[in-house]
């Protein structure tokens, strides 16, 4: 296994289900690089994990710029050489918001990073990708890629990500390059927890509207991730894989007019 992630990106590294994800790609004896706009956290966890014996480099990446994604990947190369696995789990959160009251500024900056961001971070990296004819994506989806959510301009880039998967899926394949993503519930990240301790987010909703009736653990969207990136997900390609809990089928389930 170990030998099939010899050197494993994550953006977003340093925290939430990109920490979580760098985590579990380096307990597998992956070199993790580490590629994110917060520098102390970033350098944190590589401290952290190098002090385990597992290898990890943190480098400061901000997604928004196409100078800073080039850069972090000539360095990658020079330094590592050409990846086994990227994770494109850089990206922003929204509040919801009524679409007339939005500010653009932050629908701009939403598609800027989730959206482009992913996109430059994939030609970057899947260029050598591609030139070796091997290797595997995993792009960070959303439940809002398949439902509606007033997360205007979040959902909005989401639903992008997942048609960019099967893009990317198609237009990578022939040169031995997979690409899926995942599409998580709501996971309870630090940044998930900060909402819900601002009241921005409603923890029963969640529970009641969930199969299992729990949130989502960072580290099992990691373990998805790493499957998917795993000689077992050799013939998978293309997939948007929703780890949630129960929560799309729940809803659809809870929402028919006809109830037992």
């Amino acid at each position: 296994m170990a030998e099939q992630h010899r050197v494993a990106v994550v953006t977003g590294g340093a925290s939430g289900i990109g920490e979580a994800t760098a985590r579990r790609f380096a307990e597998s004896g992956a070199n993790v690089i580490i590629g994110d706009v917060d520098s102390t956290r970033g350098e944190r966890l590589a401290a952290e994990l190098e002090h385990k014996g597992q290898k990890a480099t943190y480098y400061h990446v901000d997604l928004a710029s196409d100078e800073a994604v080039a850069t972090f990947a000539d360095a990658v190369a020079a330094e590592h050489g050409a990846p086994n696995v990227l994770v494109n789990s850089g990206g922003l959160l929204q509040n919801a918001v009524h679409l007339l009251e939005m500010d653009m500024a932050e629908f701009d900056r939403l598609w800027q990073v989730n959206v482009r961001g992913t996109l430059l971070a994939s030609r970057a990296f899947g260029q050598a990708m591609c030139a070796a004819r091997h290797g595997s994506i995993v792009n960070l989806c959303s439940l809002t890629s398949f439902r509606a959510s007033a997360q205007v301009g979040y959902a909005v880039g989401k639903a992008g990500l997942k048609m960019l998967t099967e893009i990317m899926a198609a237009d990578f394949g022939p040169k031995g390059v997979r690409v899926n993503a995942v599409a998580p519930g709501y996971t309870l990240t630090p940044a998930m927890q900060a909402r819900i301790e601002k009241g921005e987010r409603d923890p029963d909703v969640v529970i009641r509207g969930s199969a299992l009736r729990r949130f989502v653990a960072p580290s099992e969207v990691a373990d998805a991730i790493f499957f998917l990136c795993s000689p077992q997900a050799a013939a998978i390609t293309g997939v948007t894989m929703p780890i949630d809990c129960g929560w799309l089928a729940m809803t659809a389930y809870n929402a028919y007019a006809s109830q037992p």
